[in-house]
Order: C-alpha cells, then structure tokens, then sequence
C-alpha cells in the first residue's frame, strides 16, 4: 500500500471518478451531494493507504443505490471483486423497514470480508459529521447508533488505523450530541 498511488493506477481511480460523475448526471436520485461524498470517500481511502480496487470501490460505493447502474456495468467496466464489493455496501431496496435494512446491509458487508469492511468504514467516517445537520435529535442519536452498531460488529478491526479514525469520528459526534 502506497500513499502516492502509480500513475496508472491514478488513471484507473480517475476512470472510476469519471464513471461515477457520468452515470450520476444520467440517473441520480439522491439530492445530497453524492459525487463530493463518493470523492471523499476515495480519499480517506488514499490517506489510509488502500489499494487502487478499494479506492475505486469507495468512489462507486453508492452507485446501486443511487442511480440506475447494475452490477454488470460496475462488472463490465471495473471487475467483479469492485462490482461485489459496491453490491456489499448497498442497502437491499426490497427490505422496508430501515433497521432491518441497515443491519442486513452491515451483516452482508462483514460477509464480504475487509475489502467491504473498509470502504464501509470510510464511508461513515464521511457521513458521521452530516448527523448534526438532522433537524430531530432523537433521529440524530439512532443514527448514531446505528455507527456504534458497525463499530461493535467489527470489532475485531478495532486497532486497525481506519477504524481508529472511525471510532475517532463517532466519539467526536458522540460527544456533540451529549451536550445538546
């Protein structure tokens, strides 16, 4: 792992950020800022040293979700290892019930294995801080439960230095929301 990715594959994570602006401009359904947030996502995955599939994964993470790209596009223009791994961290839409929703998705994700695991990881580290803009505070500490879930539920990741960083983040919310 290398802080300073190759130039090639600087192409291929650039590829990635392409694709995902592209396809996100042709079919996005989500208002938030996802492009910024898949971006970011990236490079907590860079500053931590990941390699070029799991930064390309972070990038694409919530494409399924959030546009109409299939798996087999994610397939046919990246892998199968990144398309499983996107599929991994994607919320099943068929499951209603929100909590149901998020611990299938956490249990599918640890299922995967660390590759899953960790963009997972990045992802909340991103949208942890997002928690105080949810105007209801009740709303704001289930979502903070739901981060405390993750972290619990891979704990044998602990002393790894992302989830270091996620357990930073949350303490740090955590922390916010018990002064309110």
């Amino acid at each position: 792992m290398n802080k300073h990715i190759s130039p090639q594959d600087s192409f291929e994570v650039e590829k990635a950020i392409s694709f995902l602006v592209e396809k996100y401009n042709q079919s996005g359904k989500n208002s938030k800022p996802v492009i910024l947030h898949s971006i970011r996502v990236g490079m907590v995955l860079i500053e931590f040293e990941y390699d070029k599939d799991i930064i390309i994964t972070g990038i694409l993470h919530d494409l399924l979700e959030d546009t109409d790209v299939s798996f087999q596009e994610i397939e046919k223009n990246f892998s199968l290892k990144i398309a499983q791994t996107v599929q991994a961290v994607s919320y099943d839409p068929k499951i209603e019930n929100p909590v149901t929703r998020y611990k299938e998705m956490f249990e599918r994700v640890v299922a995967n294995g660390q590759e899953a695991i960790v963009v997972k990881a990045a992802d909340m580290i991103i949208n942890i801080p997002y928690i105080r803009l949810v105007p209801d505070i009740k709303d704001q500490e289930k979502l903070l439960n739901k981060a405390l879930y993750y972290i619990k539920l891979n704990s044998s990741f602990s002393s790894t230095p992302i989830f270091k960083k996620l357990q930073k983040t949350y303490n740090e919310e955590y922390e916010r929301l018990l002064k309110k």
